[in-house]
Parts: C-alpha cells; sequence; structure tokens
C-alpha cells in the first residue's frame, strides 16, 4: 500500500468525550496535519460527529455509514483507528435487516402479545432484494417519516422495539449470533475496526491463534484509551449508562485485544454531574500526539522504502484488479489481442470505442490472459490510475523504468521534448527481451502530444496495446485514434486496428446479477427488466450500469416507484448519481455541488487540500455544515463529510500529477458534460466560483519564503481571474514579473494565451479600455527590456511572433505591433542599449503580419526601412552575425512581398539576398525557409519544375529534421514542408501521396494547436479524386469562412475559384464553374493573384469563347 494519506477513525461515544475531542480536534490534529504536509503526505481524521447529520438518521442509515466509513479508514495506511472509552457502553442500534425466518420466529414469539407484534410488523417489513443467509432474504426496518422525524417521539418507539427483540432472542434458543441485537454503536466500529478483535467474543478469555500478517500489522498500530472514572453518584449521568454488564465485557476484550503498549489507562473522578477533574487530559493529548506521530513516520519509512517501479507496479496492479471485479463476455476481442501477441506484427494493436464502453475492463482482462499464456515481459499502465501516469512524460519514465532503470534516471534529465521523445522511441526500438506493453486510455493524458515516442516500426520482440478514445460527442479527445491510424496506416494494417462493439442484453444481465450477488443483494425479475430496457436505450455503455447501480442496489423488493428512477442515457445516469448522492446517501446537496463545481471549474483540476480549503472559505458551505453537537474550532470545513463524499465519488475521479502536486479531476467526460449542463449551467453561479477560487489563489504568495515559485497559483490563478471577469487584478498580476516567472518555468506560450485573454478583458470594458491596454503592453516591453540586462542579450522575439502571428481569436498582436511600431513608446520601458534592436525586431514583427493581411505597400516601406537601418549597423557593429541574421529575414520579407505584388524579377533578387545574409550568419535553418519559398515560386511561376520544387522540399527537410531539437523554428517549418509536399501531390494528381499527407496535415500537432482548418485540403483531395460534389462543398466551406473583404486580402485567393470553377465545370455545372471562374477575375493582382488570374482567363477561353 502506497498511499500518501493517513486516515484516523475515531471511535467513541459522544457526549462524555467532549474536552479528549477538542484536544484532538484544536491540538493533536492540527500538529499532525503539518508533520504530514511537511513530509508530502496527508492526515485526514474521522470524526463521524460531523458525518451523519438527521437525514441519515431518519433512513436509519446511522450505523451502516459509521461501519462504512470505518471500513474504508482500514484500506489507509496504518494507524487507522483509535478507541476512546469510558464509562458509558452507549447507544445499541436497532438491526436494520433481520433474516426471515429470524424475524418470523420472533413474530412467532410475541403470537399473543398484539401490541409488540404490531409494533414489529409496522416497522419491519420484507425485501426479498436483502439476500441473508442461504437462499433467505431480510425483514427492512422502514425509515422514520411523519411525526416520527421527532427524535423524542422516536426514541420511545425505538425503545420499546429493542426491549421486545432483545427478550425474544433472549428466549429464542435457536436463533444463532443474538449480539446484534445487544451490542454498541461504539463495540461494532471496535469489531470492524480492529481484526483482532473480532476473534476475542465475549465468553472467549483466550486471545487468538494463527493470526495472520494483516492481524499482527494492525495490531501494532491500533490505539485505545480507556479512562475510569470514580463516580460520585450512582445515577445516570453524562458519563454513566446502565448497560454495565456490557461494559465490562467491552472493556476486558479491548484490554485482551489491544497491545499493552498502544494501550493508555487513564484515571479521573467526576467532580459534578457534568464535569470531571481534568488533570489527566495532558497525559491523555501528550500519548495520543507521541504514540500517533511515531506510528505515522514508521509508515512514511516503509513507503519512502518501496521503489519507484514497485510502487507503479503496485497501483497499476490494483487498478487492473478492480477493473476486473465483474468482467464478463468480449471473448472474440480478447481472442485477437492474444493472436496479436504472438504474431509478426510491427505496429501496435489499437482498441478504440465510445467512452463508457469498457476500454480499461478489457485491457485489464487481457493484461491477465497474456500473463497467464506468455512467456514475455509484461509492462502495462493505466493512464490516470495514478498521479505520474497522467502526464506523458510521467508515463513514459515509469515505462522506460520497468524496461531499465538507467533509461529512467537517462530521461529524467531531458528536458527538451523533442530530444525526450526521440530518446525514448530509440529505447523501444532497442528492446531486445520479449515485451508486451498495455497503455490504456492515451486520452486521458493531460498533456498533448502527437506519439513521436512510438517508434514508426515496433522491433519483432516488442507488441504493444493501445486503447484510445473514438466518441462523436468527445471529438477533441478521440484524435489519438487519428494520429494512430496516420501513424500505422490503418489501410495497411487494418487488423491492427480493433472497434470495442456496444454489449448485449445478456451481458448487462450476467453483470446486474453478479454486481449485487458480491453485496449480498439481488431485484426483482420485473426490475431486472427495466433495468435491461434502461441499459438497452443507453447503447449497452457498461458505464451506465456502473453509475446506476449506486440507484439500484438500495431498490427494495417492495419498491413500485423505480420506473421513475432511471434515465435513457449516461449523462442523465450521471446527473440522478450526483442528486442521489445528497438523497439516497445524505451528503448535503450544497457539499455535493460545490465540490463537483469547483473540480469542473480548475484549469487542471484540484489538490484534496485545495478543495477542502475553498470549502473551508465558502461560507454557505460552512454554515450549513454546522451542527449542533460540536463546535467548529478549526474554521476549517469537517474532514468527516468530505472523507465520506470523496469516498463515495472517487470510483469517478482520476488523480494526475501536475506542478508536484496530486491534482483530482473528473475521470469520465459524461461528469464533466453533466456538471458543465447542470451544476454550472447559470453563468453567474459558474462565475460566482471561479470568483471564489480566484480569491483563494490570489490570497497566496507567487514565490514562497524558501524562493520556490507556487506553481499552482501560476497554472490557476489567470484562468480564474479571466473567467470572473477580474481585469485590473490580471493586469496587477502581470505587472508583478508573471511573465518572467512563466518563462522561466517554460510556460512562456501558455503566458502568451493569458496575455491574450487579458487583453479580451480589456476589450469588453466600456471604460479605460486605451489606458488598460497601454499597461499591458507595457508589461511586455518591460519583460523584454529586464530579460536582455539579465541575459546580456536579445529575447527570442521570434516566439511571440509565431504564436500571435497565425491566430485570429483577437486583434491584440495587431495592437501590440502598432504600439510596439511607436519608438517614443518603447523608450520608456527598453534601455537605449536595446532600444533600437528590439524596434527594428517590432518593425519586422510589424512587415510579417501586414504582409499576411494583405497591407503590401505598407509593409513593403516598413521592410526597406528596417533593411536600411540594419545595413547602416553593419559599419558600427563589430559582431555582424545578429545583423546578418536579421537583414537575412528582411530580404525575406521583402522577396515575399515582391512577389505577391508580381515583381518576380525582384522577388528572386531579394531571396537571394536573403540566402546570402542567412549563409553569412550560419543560419542553415533561415536559408532553407527562402529556398523553399523561392523555388515554390520559382515552380507557380513556371521557372522550375515541380521535380526542382519538390528535391528543394526534400533536402530542407532533412536540415529542419536535424535542428528541430533545438529550434522552434526548424519544427515548425518541418510541418510547413509537409504542407508543400500536399501541393506538389495535388499537382501531380498523386492520390496516394495526396492521401498521405493529408491525414498528416489533419492531425499535424501546429495545424491543431492553431486550430486550421482541413476544408481546403478536403476540397482539393476530393477534386483530385473525381469526388466533385464533395469538392464543390469543402471549397465553399472554406471560402465561406471568410467575407469578401478579407478574401481580398487573402494571398492567392484566386487559386481556390480557379479551383472551384474546375469542380463545378467536371460535374458538368458550365454555368457555377464560370461564375466561380468570374469571382475570382474581380480580385485585385495583389496579394499573389497575378499567376491563378491569367490561368483563369485561360480557362474562360478555352471552354466558353
Amino acid at each position: 500500500m502506497y498511499n500518501k494519506t493517513f486516515r484516523l477513525f475515531i471511535s467513541s461515544t459522544f457526549s462524555d468525550f467532549k474536552r479528549e475531542r477538542e484536544i484532538l480536534q484544536t491540538s493533536i490534529f492540527p500538529e499532525l496535519e503539518s508533520f504530514c504536509s511537511n513530509s508530502g503526505y496527508q492526515f485526514q481524521a474521522i470524526d463521524l460527529r460531523w458525518g451523519v447529520h438527521e437525514e441519515a438518521q431518519l433512513d436509519q442509515k446511522t450505523i451502516e455509514i459509521c461501519l462504512r466509513e470505518v471500513n474504508t479508514c482500514k484500506h489507509y495506511p496504518h494507524p487507522n483507528f483509535l478507541i476512546l472509552l469510558g464509562n458509558r457502553y452507549g447507544w445499541v442500534p436497532l438491526p436494520y435487516a433481520i433474516e426471515k425466518t429470524e424475524f418470523e420466529k420472533i413474530l412467532s414469539y410475541y403470537s399473543s402479545d398484539e401490541q409488540a407484534s404490531k409494533l414489529l410488523n409496522e416497522w419491519y417489513h420484507p425485501d426479498r432484494n436483502h439476500l441473508l443467509g442461504k437462499d433467505s432474504y431480510a425483514y427492512v426496518i422502514k425509515p422514520r417519516t411523519d411525526e416520527f422525524t421527532d427524535y423524542l417521539k422516536w426514541e420511545n418507539i425505538e425503545t420499546q422495539l429493542r426491549k421486545s427483540l432483545q427478550q425474544a432472542v433472549k428466549n429464542i434458543d435457536s436463533i444463532t449470533g443474538k449480539e446484534k441485537y445487544f451490542i454498541s454503536a461504539t463495540e461494532q466500529e471496535v469489531i470492524e475496526g480492529i481484526y483482532a478483535y473480532r476473534e476475542n467474543p465475549v465468553k472467549s478469555n483466550d486471545k487468538p491463534e494463527n493470526v495472520d500478517g494483516q492481524y499482527k500489522l494492525d495490531m501494532q498500530y491500533v490505539y485505545g484509551v480507556i479512562r475510569e472514572i470514580e463516580r460520585n453518584s450512582h445515577k445516570p449521568s453524562l458519563f454513566f449508562d446502565m448497560a454495565t454488564s456490557e461494559l465490562k465485557s467491552f472493556k476486558a476484550n479491548l484490554r485482551k485485544t489491544i497491545n499493552k503498549r498502544n494501550l493508555l489507562e487513564l484515571h479521573t473522578w467526576q467532580s459534578a454531574n457534568s464535569t470531571l477533574d481534568e488533570t489527566y487530559l495532558n497525559e491523555f493529548a501528550q500519548w495520543v500526539l507521541l504514540n500517533l506521530k511515531a506510528s505515522i513516520e514508521k509508515q512514511m519509512m516503509r513507503i519512502a522504502k518501496g521503489t519507484a517501479i514497485e510502487k507503479a507496479k503496485s497501483e497499476h496492479r490494483k487498478f487492473k484488479q478492480d477493473r476486473l471485479r465483474i468482467f464478463v463476455g468480449r471473448e472474440e476481442i480478447l481472442s485477437k489481442i492474444q493472436k496479436y501477441t504472438g504474431n509478426d506484427s510491427h505496429a501496435p494493436l489499437v482498441i478504440y470505442g465510445r467512452s463508457g464502453m469498457g476500454k480499461s475492463s478489457l485491457m485489464a482482462k487481457a493484461i491477465e490472459q497474456t500473463g497467464n499464456t506468455s512467456k514475455a515481459r509484461i509492462i502495462y499502465r493505466f493512464v490516470g490510475a495514478t498521479k505520474r501516469s497522467s502526464s506523458i512524460r510521467g508515463l513514459l519514465i515509469s515505462i522506460s523504468r520497468e524496461i531499465d532503470k538507467s533509461f529512467a534516471a537517462e530521461l529524467e534529465g531531458i528536458f527538451n521534448d523533442d530530444l525526450f521523445f526521440e530518446r525514448v522511441a530509440n529505447i523501444l526500438s532497442g528492446i531486445n527481451e520479449n515485451t508486451v506493453i498495455f497503455i490504456d486510455a492515451l486520452d486521458q493524458l493531460i498533456d498533448i502530444n502527437y506519439l513521436e515516442w512510438l517508434p514508426g516500426q515496433l522491433p519483432g520482440n516488442l507488441k504493444i496495446i493501445i486503447s484510445v478514445l473514438d466518441d462523436d460527442d468527445y471529438k477533441s479527445d478521440s484524435e489519438y485514434l487519428d494520429l494512430l491510424k496516420v501513424k500505422y496506416d490503418h489501410v495497411v494494417n487494418p487488423e491492427n486496428f480493433i472497434l470495442l462493439e456496444p454489449l448485449n442484453r445478456n451481458d448487462g444481465r450476467e453483470i446486474l446479477i453478479r454486481s449485487l450477488a458480491g453485496i449480498h443483494r439481488t431485484i426483482t425479475d420485473r426490475q431486472i427488466d427495466y433495468v435491461l430496457d434502461r441499459f438497452s436505450k443507453s447503447g449497452y455503455s457498461p458505464l451506465y450500469l456502473t453509475v446506476n447501480f449506486e440507484e439500484i442496489k438500495k431498490w427494495r423488493s417492495s419498491n413500485s416507484r423505480y420506473t421513475d428512477c432511471m434515465k435513457d442515457d449516461v449523462v442523465g445516469s450521471v446527473l440522478s448519481f450526483i442528486n442521489n448522492l445528497s438523497r439516497l446517501y445524505h451528503h448535503k446537496k450544497l457539499l455535493v455541488k460545490r465540490t463537483f463545481g469547483y473540480i469542473v471549474c480548475a484549469k487542471n483540476g484540484l489538490s484534496e487540500k485545495e478543495v477542502l480549503d475553498v470549502l473551508s472559505v465558502d461560507k454557505e458551505v460552512m454554515t450549513l455544515i454546522e451542527n449542533q453537537y460540536h463546535q467548529n474550532l478549526s474554521g476549517k470545513i469537517p474532514i468527516a463529510p468530505w472523507a465520506r463524499l470523496y469516498s463515495q465519488i472517487s470510483p469517478f475521479l482520476i488523480e494526475k500529477m501536475s506542478d508536484n502536486v496530486s491534482l483530482i479531476s473528473l475521470f469520465h467526460r459524461q461528469f464533466i458534460h453533466a456538471v458543465n449542463t447542470n451544476i454550472l449551467a447559470d453563468p453567474g453561479e459558474k462565475k460566482e466560483l471561479h470568483t471564489k477560487l480566484a480569491n483563494y489563489f490570489s490570497a497566496q504568495d507567487l514565490i514562497t519564503a524558501e524562493g520556490v515559485y507556487n506553481l499552482r497559483k501560476l497554472s490557476e490563478l489567470a484562468h480564474h481571474l479571466y473567467h470572473s471577469d477580474k481585469t485590473e487584478e490580471m493586469l496587477q498580476l502581470f505587472e508583478q514579473g508573471y511573465i518572467r516567472i512563466k518563462y522561466e518555468l517554460d510556460r512562456f506560450y501558455e503566458c502568451l494565451f493569458e496575455i491574450e485573454q487579458a487583453y479580451i478583458l480589456i476589450s469588453r470594458l466600456k471604460k479605460s479600455e486605451k489606458k488598460y491596454k497601454t499597461r499591458l503592453f507595457n508589461t511586455i516591453f518591460s519583460f523584454l527590456n529586464e530579460y536582455s540586462i539579465s541575459k546580456k542579450k536579445l529575447f527570442d522575439y521570434e516566439l511571440i511572433h509565431t504564436y500571435f502571428v497565425y491566430r485570429k481569436r483577437s486583434s491584440f498582436y495587431a495592437e501590440f505591433l502598432k504600439s510596439a511600431s511607436d519608438k517614443k513608446v518603447i523608450e520608456k520601458f527598453i534601455s537605449d542599449e536595446y532600444l533600437t534592436k528590439y524596434y527594428l525586431l517590432f518593425l519586422s514583427g510589424l512587415v510579417g503580419y501586414m504582409r499576411r493581411r494583405g497591407n503590401l505597400r505598407e509593409a513593403g516601406d516598413y521592410v526597406k526601412k528596417t533593411i536600411t537601418e540594419y545595413t547602416g549597423q553593419l559599419k558600427e557593429t563589430e559582431d555582424k552575425t545578429s545583423i546578418y541574421k536579421q537583414l537575412s529575414t528582411s530580404y525575406y520579407e521583402l522577396g515575399y512581398i515582391h512577389f505577391l505584388v508580381g515583381d518576380f524579377k525582384q522577388a528572386d533578387a531579394a531571396f537571394i539576398k536573403s540566402i546570402e545574409h542567412a549563409q553569412k550568419s550560419n543560419n542553415v535553418v533561415s536559408e532553407w525557409i527562402t529556398r523553399c519559398v523561392k523555388d515554390r515560386f520559382a515552380f507557380i511561376s513556371g521557372i522550375k519544375t515541380i521535380d526542382d520544387f519538390e528535391a528543394t522540399l526534400d533536402q530542407a527537410h532533412e536540415i529542419f529534421k536535424e535542428h528541430q531539437s533545438v529550434n522552434h523554428v526548424a519544427k515548425r517549418w518541418m510541418m510547413v514542408v509537409k504542407n508543400h509536399k500536399f501541393e506538389v501531390a495535388f499537382y501531380r494528381k498523386d492520390e496516394k501521396m495526396l492521401t498521405r499527407y493529408y491525414n498528416y496535415l489533419r492531425t499535424n500537432e501546429w495545424n491543431k494547436a492553431y486550430n486550421v482548418t482541413m476544408e481546403l485540403f478536403k476540397a482539393q483531395l476530393a477534386l483530385v479524386k473525381g469526388r466533385y460534389d464533395d469538392a464543390v462543398h469543402s471549397y465553399n466551406q472554406y471560402l465561406n469562412e471568410f467575407t469578401w473583404e478579407q478574401i481580398i486580402k487573402e494571398e492567392s485567393a484566386a487559386e481556390y475559384y480557379h479551383e472551384l470553377g474546375l469542380a463545378y465545370y467536371y460535374k458538368s455545372d458550365l454555368q457555377k464553374a464560370r461564375s466561380a471562374w468570374k469571382k475570382g477575375l474581380k480580385l485585385n493582382n495583389q496579394p499573389g493573384n497575378h499567376i491563378f488570374k491569367e490561368r483563369i482567363r485561360n480557362r474562360l477561353q478555352e471552354h466558353f469563347q
């Protein structure tokens, strides 16, 4: 067990231990929380004084909830149980369920006592769904309703029922297991919480023999306090009750069970009816703190000794076993998986299907079967099952560590993503031992990756099985299937892609019956048919059954209202589940809503501590949680109601490691959708939660006292400020050195996104818009200046330029460049040493921006100005390399502009100068960028052949590939080359080549990041394939994305009208062909339409004159 949360259940009677509980809450537990927190652990004290409220009591579920929480705590590291026992035996709850035959014997006992018989029949009703014993069912106590919601009235009935039941079972010899009618709630908690106590029946004086390892471990870390009071009266009081013999037996068994060193015996005397001499409390506090802290420290040491491999394997093994608890069907797919592990395929096997179809369970079963049948080494990871398997780096390092631990150490030192993925691919390609790797739910990764880490061809002794999502409702999360199909050509390898079909009705029946049997329940035939009918309407989703099971298991056989309970789809069922957390399981409704709301509003999820913190400052939640039994001494939300809720929703949560913290978020997309469309449907309420989270993170220091950056604040704050419309606060954040910190932490692109969010917020303002925009731009100028002064060099402005120049989300970059190209503006923030250099960089950026927006004349004037400035600097600068680099860029832009205005000769001359200056600055990437563009224009102009152009592209690709891991421009141009290869295939009408590059482009990282539309590429692909209707549709879809004013400025837009006309012409719609070509002729010659308009004229002359 490697859980890093300590969860201690405190068992005792209530009112007589008030002072001890106050000391625990105010002194001991806070110190243990701090002690654990300092070592990266959590401490949670479960005091159900806070956890069971009146609704649960009305439903007769108090003891069930208590025992469930005890059992939950036993699954956490020790110490997990503390018993405080005084001179009260405590409340003896009525049995919730009594076996049918046994209850009938009790009724028979009272056959002549009409009053007792009537009372028992009134409160205990038969429930054939509640199984007890072999082939038997139970009589179950009914909820308290109407007048019996009043505790005093109920107490009288409860007492009568208890006396009747106890009297009957005492006198009926054939009834066994009589203890349940007499045992107090506290002793029942001890029976559940101390394993060895179960072996100490009331009449036994011997300690249990053959105690297994779990019992022995439990005995070392279970603690008890027995407090004896010298009483001043023999009347019942706050500290004494009448059950003296039961209490005596309880204490005797407790003393025999708990190790003497783990048991504290205290003695005091009663000074008044409701007070004790409290001298003993100091000894109590010291002893509890000392022993709990020592036990926690030992467990920390034990957990720390576990290797990373052992921890990962243990956690994923547990996840696998949980998924195998109820598994049915899937024999055909399992057979295909086993066949794949033994065949000669060099591509991964991909299992894909809709959300909630049981992909993880299938993978778990396949892992089990492969382990039983194969001699190969088996490595498996369920993405999201553990914190570290949720990020691509964590996942791949974990897998590599299991291959060879030296690989993990190497990978942990590689921080460049491209080099990291390249090394992983090499590790996988170099595997010598027969190995099978299972990776489940690749789509659950918190960070996007494009599968660069997967070798293009797997070695013969390596098999990889991957499961991914394919769901039209969640298209953005289904993209890994596309990536895999492109990388491993699903047309060539169709057998390596297996669709996980829905289950069937019989499968659903088996899952339902086995799940119910596991908790000693069943449902009636009519209820089963109803569930299976709804299961069918849901599309046979296993998740549908899983979510609804939380209600189905509560159905009584007499329940005829179940037909109103189940929805027809998974999302509706999720909403029912969320509602049932309050209705059936007695969690406060507002606590449930806020918990789900805060988790979904968070950018990346929240840590458990953050959830508790933000709930603690939520006044509405805290007011609701307060109860009459317990004074809130800490000012924080009590852990018990949260722990109960967390335990119940945890099967639907996922833990992810981010910002060096374990974050929780919702695992299933249907839960996220349900929360967003219902709990957060009110924009005002959603904004309120973002505001509370913004306030929470704002209150934290950006840099800790130890000089460590607050990564959680850096990840979450700007997100919540934006969604709560806090413009001023967002600007203040940027003015605190925020951009610099983000850059230093390699989160610069994330910061640029947040800068644009701030700009969008400002643009919504009716007042002070100009002032706020100026402040925002000034933070960027200040960052650039600060960087240059500290690093003694210019910032790589290309990072900013390439991020914004292709984006169309807002007009931020246009306004920023307008401000940045005014020297009088930037001289206030940039030092003299760097002023002119940055000014020219901004001008160059402005040129590129204007050229892409069709403002060619103005762009041409600016680029000539920058060339003049840089040329002048050559004479004054000893180190000319940086000047040559900038001149290369400027001449590139000049050549591009010349081409777009139709001056092809000057364009070629400018490109040659760009290449010369790139060579002088040893900038091979810039050189080959210019060569690609120069030869493309030469091909379009008819100066060079398509073969010449493709040869240049192939040479450039090798150059860019060599430099892509250290040069972001080279990496981007790897994509651009593929774009141009698609263009080559289009001109050649090479369907196969065109399809291959189309698939690359639609799954490419760059195109996805900038949301590049695929309609134009689809249109050209359809045109070559002769699917003219599809071509017409896609060309029109693409062109309709722009206004005519935008089309006029779009580079070479006449080309698209030329191709649209061809599509119409080939489908024999001559009128529309002519119309499309005529529209193309209406475009100006600029930008870049000269050649394509000439082609249109030729078409018109050829076909219509």
